[in-house]
């Protein structure tokens, strides 16, 4: 690990101490009538603590508690330092991301019947489907909370990031239903650029998401506004794409997931794309073939892997990915003022598409 790897992930630490305390704010470990009297408000007849413990807590705390990188949060503050802001007046907000990006988790692997997650066991295959797919649904609003209660923050600044948080929601549905179409074989044709969209809207929702918070917290303009969207979106492609890469070269030891876990569920990554259209056609058949049949039979997925890495997909699909972050930045650098804050951020977006985990 380089000194630099070194320095983001120490800064990333960081960063993930004040998100989980401001987490613990909003999501007790264990229920009491008066935590949820606090959070919820008064009820008709009687909160059930232990049912709420049970259902919600638990297996909340069991996926944050396995860590993650807190990257979105970790973007948000960034952001908003480098627009003059300071950490501790946004940090209760940060969390929106970073809970509504675990509650994706669980329904993600519900949807596409993963194994692992983090290291662990996936959170419906410990606590069922119905509590997964309910405490998953449950994190799409919780962190609100923390925007809707905080006084401070004027009536304008939280209908803007209200209405951040309803079209980046929206766009992270469409960017699933792509997905999903896509690895049950519901369309035949995807070119690379159908993927570079989904990428955007799945992956780049909550990265948009966290700039437009920061940025409109700031009192960013619309100009300033759109860039740190469109380079935040532009880093979450880069994010998404190497962890494509690192789903079938990956260790994993690092990575924390199966490899190989895209072949399993037939997925149309931008590699697979490359190798379908490259790849002699008898291969691509092949290749097809095996996605298809959506295998946990580790032959199988070897042989998808070996198909993919010879066509040359690993190297363009990096290449793709470094290039759009470049790009992306140069437009953003003439827009940010030179701050420490700054160079930060542009040492986690470095960081972000070399990474091997």
């Amino acid at each position: 690990m380089t000194e630099i790897e070194q320095q983001v992930l120490n800064m990333l630490k960081e960063y993930s101490k004040l998100v989980e305390k401001a987490i613990e704010r909003y999501m007790p470990r264990k229920f009491t009538e008066e935590e949820a009297v606090r959070l919820f408000g008064v009820p008709r007849f009687s909160y059930e603590p232990e049912s709420l413990t049970k259902a919600i807590s638990e297996p909340f705390w069991d996926l944050i508690d396995r860590g993650g990188k807190r990257w979105r949060p970790a973007l948000l503050l960034l952001t908003y330092e480098a627009l003059g802001g300071k950490v501790e007046d946004i940090v209760d907000i940060a969390i929106i991301p970073e809970i509504i990006h675990n509650g994706t988790l669980i329904i993600d692997d519900v949807e596409d019947n993963g194994d692992f997650r983090r290291g662990k066991e996936c959170i419906h295959k410990i606590y069922g489907v119905d509590i997964a797919v309910n405490v998953g649904n449950l994190m799409y609003y919780l962190p609100l909370l923390s925007l809707l209660n905080d006084k401070k923050i004027p009536p304008e600044k939280t209908l803007a990031i209200m209405q951040c948080y309803v079209e980046e929601m929206l766009r992270l549905s469409l960017g699933q239903a792509m997905d999903i179409a896509w690895h049950k074989g519901l369309v035949e044709e995807i070119t690379e650029e159908h993927y570079m969209q989904m990428c955007a809207f799945k992956t780049g929702s909550l990265s948009r998401m966290a700039v437009g918070i920061a940025g409109i917290m700031a009192g960013a303009d619309r100009r300033l506004l759109e860039g740190l969207k469109n380079f935040a979106e532009s880093l979450s492609i880069a994010f998404q794409i190497q962890d494509d890469i690192l789903n079938i070269v990956g260790d994993m030891a690092k990575y924390g997931k199966e490899i190989g876990g895209d072949i399993k569920e037939g997925k149309r990554t931008l590699m697979v794309i490359y190798a379908l259209k490259h790849l002699p056609k008898n291969e691509a058949k092949r290749l097809k073939e095996i996605l298809s049949l959506h295998t946990n039979e580790p032959g199988l997925i070897k042989e998808a892997i070996a198909l993919i890495r010879k066509s040359g997909a690993v190297e363009y699909a990096s290449k793709v990915a470094k290039e759009l972050v470049s790009e992306s930045w140069k437009a953003l650098d003439e827009l940010l003022p030179e701050t420490l804050a700054k160079r930060k951020l542009k040492a986690l977006t470095d960081f972000l598409i070399t990474r091997e985990f």
